[in-house]
């Protein structure tokens, strides 16, 4: 026999008593049955949220990656200004060489280029994304390129630092301001009139006119000289020597530096002379050479 339930359910007014018998397999059926709709709602309330956040996911990462575009052009247009300063400063520095007569660098080597692969699949990416990437690689060439600039430009420097030096110490400048009588070479002796090697030239110029030294060094003789009167003689290293002869006065002391346009002498007519004038010479590893060769501007004292 079947196992019942009865239920009553009893007014509060006076109204009519409700009772119902229901077996046991019923109230499980009806139970299972409440159990499954319970279910199934649970499952669409869960569905129907996790929609409602998925959608308001999508449309905040949607409103990211509108704000990360613009972010990201920006940025390309920075790359761009970049790649412009990268390419003046190769310019000027390709000029520099130039100018200076400095090795040339290749352009290949310029590109200061990378093996390997990227880590990236565009296929697999996102347009984004593949923008992002693109833009890593332009800034990391862009920072190897301005690296291999910077060095560039210290080696340029410490090469200018070298030129600077010789050219400091090389003759440059006509060290007094007067009139070409003499050049270098096979020229008439004034007292004789024959032929014979000059080894400077001779600038005429009143007596007492200031004599400069044409470029940095050290006085390594002031004395008396046959023929020369009285003479200066500069050492300015790097294989540069000068003489400075038929002074009046010297203006230096043996052993002390001077720099180019200091003050060493004063024009004077001593020695074999015909009047006052500079007798100046220019040696160049222990031979006599022109010193007009020597003169960046010499329309100073040049008729």
């Amino acid at each position: 026999m079947k196992k019942r339930f009865s239920f009553i359910i009893i007014p509060h007014d006076k109204g009519k008593v409700f009772e119902t018998k229901i077996s046991l397999p019923l109230i499980c059926i009806l139970i299972s049955l409440l159990a499954f709709l319970l279910i199934i709602n649970s499952y669409f309330v869960i569905d129907s949220l996790n929609k409602t956040y998925q959608n308001n996911k999508l449309t905040e990462l949607e409103k990211e990656n509108r704000y990360l575009e613009k972010k990201l052009e920006g940025f390309n247009s920075l790359v761009s200004q970049l790649k412009g300063e990268v390419k003046s400063l190769i310019q000027n520095e390709k000029k520099i060489r130039l100018v200076f007569g400095l090795p040339e660098i290749d352009d290949e080597v310029r590109e200061v280029g990378i093996g390997g692969p990227t880590g990236f699949d565009y296929r697999l990416t996102s347009p984004t994304l593949k923008k992002v990437s693109l833009t890593e690689e332009e800034l990391d060439k862009l920072l190897r390129q301005s690296k291999f600039e910077r060095e560039s430009f210290e080696e340029i420097y410490s090469q200018l630092l070298d030129k600077k030096m010789v050219l400091d110490h090389t003759p440059s400048i006509t060290p007094v301001i007067g009139y070409f009588s003499r050049g270098f070479g096979m020229k008439k002796d004034p007292f004789t009139g024959m032929m014979q090697f000059h080894r400077g030239i001779d600038l005429a110029a009143d007596r007492d006119t200031p004599i400069y030294a044409p470029a940095n060094g050290s006085i390594i003789y002031i004395g008396h000289e046959s023929g020369m009167g009285k003479v200066i003689r500069i050492a300015h290293g790097y294989g540069y020597e000068t003489v400075y002869a038929h002074l009046r006065s010297t203006k230096v002391a043996r052993g002390q530096m001077v720099k180019r346009g200091d003050l060493i002498a004063t024009v004077g007519n001593t020695g074999y002379s015909t009047g006052p004038h500079l007798h100046y010479e220019v040696h160049y590893q222990g031979q006599a050479v022109d010193p007009l060769n020597y003169v960046l501007c010499s329309s100073d004292f040049l008729d």
